[in-house]
C-alpha cells in the first residue's frame, strides 16, 4: 500500500467523521460531557453498599422526548467532575439550573415550588417550621414527578394528544430552524393542557391514598383513589376519556400550582365548605349547578361507619335483587330439568 493511499484513506476517515459529528451535532450538544459515552448501554448497573441493584441505563430517545431534554447532565448531577466518576449523589430539585429564565433573566430554580409545598397540606413541615408527625410519608418531588414525556396538544380539526402537523406548518412560515420549531412548539402545547391523563393522575395519587397503613396512619376517612374509581368520573377515567375531572381539578384552586393543595378543613382550599360550589359549576364541568350539587360525596365507600345511608340504600337493594333473581333462577333451573328429563321422579309413586 502507498503512502498516496494511506493518506487518501486517512482523508475519507477524517472526512466521514466531521460528517456524521455535523449530523449528530443535537446529539452531541445535549450530552456536552459525553455521559452516553457509558450510559447509553442498556445493561449498565451496579450493586450499591446496601446489596441493592441500580439500573443507570438513559434512553437517549425517550429522554430527547422528555420536559428536562434541553437540561444537561450537569444540571443535575452537579457532583459529577471528573470521568470516569465516583457514584453520583441524589439529584436535588432545588438545584439552580444552567437554563436562564426568560422573564426575569436569572437561572431557573424550583425554590418556588418548594414554598409553595410547605404551606400546603402535603408539607413535610408545620405552621413552626418543625417536622410533622409520619413526615416521611409526605410525598418528595420524584414521588409525583417521574421525568414524564412532552404530550403535544393536536388542536386542528380534533383535539387529542400529539403533533398538529398544521399548527407546526403555520410555525415554518417565519421560524427556520427545525430543531427551534419543535421544542418551542412541545413547550408551549404541552403546558396547554394536562401532561397527564385522568387515569393517571388517578393512579398517581393512589399510591399513597390507597395504602392502608398510610391512611390509618393519617386519619383519612376513605381511600380516595379507590373511591373515585368507583365513581361515574372514575369509570370514565378508566375507559380513557380525558375530558373528566381528576383529583387536580377538584382539589386545587382555579389558576393556582397544582402544589398549592390545602385540606378540607383549610377555607384557602377548593373542597372547602364554602368554595365547594366553585369547583362543580366551573365553565369546563357543570355551569349553572347549584350550591347542592356539590354537596355529592365523591369519596363514599361502601360502609356502614362513614356512609351509613349509602351503606343501608345499598344493603337493601342487594337483598332486593337477590331475594328476587335467586328464586327465579331455581324455578328456571328445575323447569330446564323437566324439560331435559320429563320422566325423572325423586321419589316413585306406590301402585
Amino acid at each position: 500500500m502507498t503512502f498516496t493511499t494511506i493518506s487518501r484513506s486517512l482523508l475519507a476517515a477524517v472526512v466521514a467523521l466531521v460528517v456524521s459529528c455535523c449530523l449528530d451535532w443535537e446529539v452531541q450538544a445535549a450530552d456536552m460531557g459525553n455521559c452516553l459515552l457509558c450510559h447509553k448501554y442498556p445493561g449498565l448497573s451496579r450493586v450499591d453498599e446496601a446489596g441493592r441493584m441500580k439500573l443507570m441505563f438513559v434512553n437517549e430517545d425517550i429522554f430527547n422526548k422528555s420536559v428536562h431534554s434541553k437540561v444537561k447532565c450537569e444540571g443535575c448531577h452537579t457532583d459529577i467532575t471528573k470521568i470516569p466518576h465516583d457514584p453520583a449523589k441524589p439529584v436535588d430539585c432545588l438545584t439552580e439550573c444552567h437554563i436562564v429564565e426568560p422573564t426575569s433573566e436569572q437561572k431557573f430554580s424550583h425554590k418556588e415550588v418548594e414554598k409553595f409545598l410547605n404551606n400546603s397540606v402535603h408539607s413535610k413541615i408545620d405552621e413552626k417550621g418543625r417536622p410533622k408527625q409520619f413526615s416521611e410519608d409526605m410525598p418528595s418531588c420524584k414521588d409525583c414527578h417521574d421525568n414524564p414525556l412532552f404530550r403535544p396538544l393536536a388542536f386542528v380539526k380534533k383535539v387529542r394528544p400529539g403533533i398538529a402537523e398544521d399548527a407546526m406548518g403555520r410555525c415554518r412560515v417565519c421560524h427556520k430552524k427545525e430543531d427551534f420549531i419543535f421544542r418551542f412548539y412541545n413547550h408551549i402545547t404541552t403546558r396547554m393542557h394536562k401532561s397527564r391523563s385522568p387515569l393517571n393522575i388517578a393512579q398517581a395519587c393512589g399510591k399513597c391514598h390507597d395504602d392502608p397503613e398510610l391512611v390509618a396512619r393519617h386519619n383519612l376517612k376513605t381511600k380516595a383513589g379507590y373511591s373515585y374509581s368507583e365513581t361515574f368520573h372514575g369509570k370514565a377515567a378508566n375507559l380513557l376519556d380525558e375530558s373528566v375531572p381528576d383529583c387536580l381539578d377538584c382539589h386545587v384552586v382555579k389558576g393556582k400550582s397544582v402544589h398549592q393543595m390545602y385540606g378540607n378543613d383549610d377555607p384557602r382550599s377548593s373542597t372547602y365548605p364554602a368554595n365547594r360550589g366553585n369547583i362543580c359549576n366551573s365553565v369546563d364541568c357543570h355551569p349553572g349547578a347549584s350550591v347542592k350539587f356539590a354537596n355529592y360525596k365523591v369519596h363514599a365507600e361502601y360502609s356502614k361507619e362513614q356512609s351509613p345511608v349509602i351503606y343501608w340504600f345499598t344493603t337493601f337493594f342487594i337483598i332486593l335483587t337477590g331475594g328476587t333473581l335467586l328464586p327465579l333462577m331455581g324455578i328456571m333451573f328445575l323447569d330446564l330439568l323437566r324439560r331435559l328429563f320429563p320422566n325423572a321422579t325423586i321419589m316413585r309413586r306406590r301402585k
